[in-house]
């Protein structure tokens, strides 16, 4: 019993040793999960061109190649829009300030009788130089560049592990196959057949999850930028493309458009009720779209959460991860739910859960004590108990 204990501290241990080393070398280790989820994301499609009798290396390079020319192909087009648009909304930026001075702050003042205000640029521009003379000296000025070096050095290191990434996932899937078996081969013997059925079924509500949420990104994002570019907005194809890209995360893709599209709107037609009105209208289209066609048929009730429960996991991934924690907050929690189903499970099945209970039972006029581990079986034997002492009666009184 001891060694049992000594080993189950040892191996608690051991685990908590590993997660403090991979905590620590978290820069070396995220391009290599990242590859890991990029080769899981892509194996299938490799596995399909396999069969079709293409060498690994080949197939794989395939996926690979074939994902570069998809995206040239889409910025192809989408830049040279994306950069119109930036380049309007620019060039409305003085008359976005003019409109504001002239009608916005003016119906504020009058509307809530506060005193009015004007924004000078000129004298902003003043005040941000004077802010800088004073609080900056040559001491600060040097840290700021140095700063300014390292951020170009983080970039350039993002840079790097963006590229390093599918290098890595390329050899992660040329080795898929023999990687799964040598991890399978580290399950317990008695644990197998349970472990696997877990895995298999956190691989099907995975797998499932990432393709429909893919889709609901791209189909949101293109309801969103043709009814916007549709009610006249300029920049509408921007913003419908950057609220279909957010709603990776629930609820942020909506937020960040209707807002953006807002302002947008403010600038571009002023205080027009019937434009935000429309807009108003394109967002709420986005939201019967996702929430009664994209999400029931691509996505139906893959994670298992409740609306509440999505956002709980989203901010909890907010603070332990950041951004990156945000994206990755759902599929976890998909995963997590899997395992305190089979966890709830085992709990049910557990003497914790239903204590041994001592039945009587007669049978052809001998009394037998068994123990019966659940509410269920403890009815069945009830019924068969009363079954068995109707049909001995009547031999009684014979």
């Amino acid at each position: 019993m001891q060694d049992r204990i000594l080993r189950r501290i040892l191996l608690l241990a051991g685990i908590v040793l590993l997660v403090w080393v991979l905590y620590l070398l978290k820069p070396v280790v995220i391009p290599f999960i990242g590859a890991f989820f990029l080769a899981y994301l892509f194996s299938p499609l490799v596995d399909v061109l396999v069969k079709i009798k293409l060498p690994r290396w080949l197939a794989i390079s395939a996926v690979f190649i074939g994902i570069g020319v998809t995206l040239t192909i889409a910025l192809w087009y989408l830049v040279p829009l994306i950069w119109k648009q930036l380049v309007y909304a620019r060039d409305s930026i003085p008359a976005g300030i003019h409109w504001i001075n002239a009608k916005l702050l003016p119906w504020v003042s009058s509307t809530f009788n506060v005193q009015q205000m004007e924004i000078d640029t000129d004298q902003m521009s003043k005040a941000v130089m004077d802010y800088v003379q004073t609080n900056y000296s040559a001491d600060s000025i040097q840290a700021v560049l140095l700063k300014l070096a390292q951020s170009g050095l983080n970039f350039i290191q993002i840079g790097g592990t963006v590229v390093l990434i599918p290098i890595i996932a390329f050899y992660f899937l040329l080795d898929w196959d023999r990687m799964l078996q040598n991890l399978r081969r580290l399950i317990p013997r008695p644990y197998e057949a349970t472990t696997l059925q877990i895995v298999g079924e956190c691989h099907s509500v995975l797998g499932a999850f990432v393709k429909g949420q893919f889709l609901v990104m791209l189909l949101l994002g293109v309801v969103y930028a043709v009814g916007l570019q549709l009610i006249g907005l300029e920049v509408g194809l921007i913003i419908g493309m950057v609220a279909g890209l957010a709603s990776i995360i629930p609820y942020l893709g909506f937020a960040v458009g209707i807002i953006a599209a807002v302002i947008a709107s403010l600038f571009q037609f002023g205080l027009d009720w019937m434009h935000l009105l429309l807009v108003g209208v394109v967002f709420m289209i986005g939201q019967v779209v996702e929430g009664y066609i994209l999400q029931p048929f691509l996505l139906g009730d893959k994670i298992g959460l409740s609306p509440v429960a999505v956002v709980f996991a989203v901010l909890a991934g907010a603070q332990l991860a950041g951004f990156l924690g945000m994206l990755i907050a759902l599929p976890v929690a998909a995963v997590i739910v899997v395992l305190l189903k089979h966890l709830r499970d085992n709990y049910e099945r557990s003497s914790l859960y239903a204590p041994p209970s001592t039945l009587l039972i007669q049978e052809g006029g001998n009394i037998e004590q068994i123990h019966v581990e659940t509410e269920s079986t403890k009815l069945d034997l009830e019924v068969k108990t009363q079954q068995d002492t109707d049909k001995v009666k009547p031999s009684d009184q014979k």
